[in-house]
């Protein structure tokens, strides 16, 4: 009875990892979803309004979406406590921080650290020039997580029951 026990503890042990791999995928592309929303707003805002990109913050640290919400009110308090930091260091250390709150991925992250170039620099065509370039990247890592998802994301699942299910027979 104690060895089934166990066995039913380590299949369920196992499975619960495949599962959990899978959701993290999903998280993953559900961040960069909303990171690539926020680039989009930044970037209308920069080229139609030509707003101040500390009032652009503000207006996402106040957004419906949680992942926005959490990265860029991260970025507006470190805007007010750090005066004397450049944006683009607050941003890359923002965005470092809140990585994994978030759900980005290590990939996703760096291509949105790499914005911090383009961000805050008087010429306007040259800041959307540059995040029209970070949206084509963080998109196309974007759609390689989302195939991932797709494609690992059911083997994940069966293969945490198969290894749950493998320890299972051997123990018996």
């Amino acid at each position: 009875m104690l060895k089934m026990i166990g066995a039913l503890m380590i299949c369920g042990a196992c499975a619960a990892l495949g599962l959990n791999a899978r959701q993290e995928l999903r998280r993953r592309v559900r961040a960069a979803d909303a990171m690539l929303l926020a680039l989009s707003l930044i970037s209308s805002e920069i080229a139609c309004r030509r707003t101040p990109l500390p009032e652009i913050v503000g207006e996402l640290a106040e957004h419906d979406d949680p992942a926005i919400r959490t990265v860029f009110s991260g970025l507006r308090r470190c805007l007010r406590e750090q005066t004397g930091v450049s944006l683009g260091y607050l941003w890359r250390m923002n965005l470092r921080d809140k990585r994994d709150e978030v759900g980005l991925g290590r990939a996703e992250c760096d291509i949105l650290c790499d914005a911090a170039s383009f961000l805050g620099r008087y010429d306007a065509a040259e800041q959307t020039a540059g995040l029209s370039m970070v949206t084509r990247r963080l998109t196309a890592a974007r759609e390689q997580a989302d195939v991932e998802l797709q494609s690992k994301g059911n083997l994940y699942r069966t293969c945490g029951i198969a290894m749950g299910i493998l320890v299972v027979l051997v123990l018996i």
